[in-house]
């Protein structure tokens, strides 16, 4: 058993932008963008990827076997019993929630919301007031469990963490001053958000850049 797993939550019938979670950023797929930055984390132990038992998502499947990633399969709208039936397969104390089409999800955020959440001795935290894209959460086994058991709602199903919200002790604290800009959106949820994306990449990768949402900020704020 680990201390903390996180959970890629991943798909590719997207209704907005279909399968965009297998689209190129500067020679890599967008998950695998996504992967990336959170291995980076110092406090995540395992890190895997579930998506849907959909014959759409075999892709997603087979691309992360290439990987050597690990990849859980389950229930495609109740994505609460897709969280919970991950952790029977691999085994944690505490989850860490995140979603495949939030590339510049920094690994310094997902450590810092982690200790926020054992210092106040939560059972579910996150950050608000943040850039759009910068949106982790972190909550115990128990709080997953419980919801798992007793959400009856097709909304807390589909969306995991309304329940456990609404029945453990939550903190949510604002972002540090830096990252509170909710106006500003780092995720790729429409093909808008996708070209942005992707010249901000191609710009660090041409310009020797670290891709990350430092960088993200000065461009916006330069182009602004």
């Amino acid at each position: 058993m680990v201390n903390y797993l996180c959970i890629i939550q991943a798909r590719t019938n997207s209704s907005r932008l279909p399968a965009k979670i297998m689209l190129d950023l500067a020679g890599k797929t967008l998950l695998e963008r996504v992967y990336e930055t959170v291995s980076k984390s110092t406090r995540i132990n395992q890190t895997i990827v579930a998506t849907s038992n959909e014959e759409s998502d075999d892709i997603v499947d087979i691309k992360l076997k290439s990987l050597d990633i690990e990849c859980f399969r389950g229930d495609l709208n109740n994505v609460l019993k897709r969280f919970f039936d991950a952790t029977q397969k691999y085994p944690t104390k505490n989850i860490i929630r995140i979603t495949a089409d939030n590339p510049l999800m920094d690994h310094k955020v997902i450590d810092d919301l982690i200790l926020h959440y054992e210092e106040n001795k939560s059972e579910y935290s996150m950050f608000s007031n943040a850039i759009y894209g910068l949106s982790a959460e972190v909550f115990s086994y128990d709080t997953l469990k419980l919801a798992y058991e007793n959400a009856r709602d097709d909304f807390d199903r589909e969306h995991v963490t309304p329940y456990i919200r609404d029945n453990s002790r939550a903190s949510i604290i604002d972002i540090v001053e830096k990252y509170k800009r909710p106006e500003i959106s780092a995720t790729v949820d429409t093909l808008d958000d996708y070209i942005k994306m992707q010249k901000f990449y191609l710009f660090c990768k041409e310009n020797n850049l670290e891709v990350n949402i430092d960088n993200f900020l000065i461009r916006v704020n330069i182009e602004n």
